[in-house]
């Protein structure tokens, strides 16, 4: 698949769906998963997940010139 940067607004919004449904996913398994291993390896994935998807949604700002009005940062101490 070609580079994030490189991709248009659609296949951007069509990655972004897909990575939203797996890290949902991921985050009702980490509540859910029957075992410390299992929970460990969905919070991984959540993570890495969530960390692709504050990058789409980057990226589809960025395209649409709203790229200042999406912070991403952190809210949590």
């Amino acid at each position: 698949m070609a580079d994030i940067t490189q991709r248009t607004i659609a296949e951007l919004i069509d990655q972004l769906i897909t990575t939203n449904l797996r890290c949902w996913t991921a985050q009702d398994q980490v509540r859910t998963a029957p075992t410390v291993e299992e929970r460990a390896e969905a919070g991984a994935v959540a993570q890495t997940t969530n960390a692709l998807r504050n990058q789409l949604i980057r990226a589809i700002n960025e395209r649409l010139g709203e790229a200042d009005n999406s912070p991403l940062p952190k809210t949590y101490a």
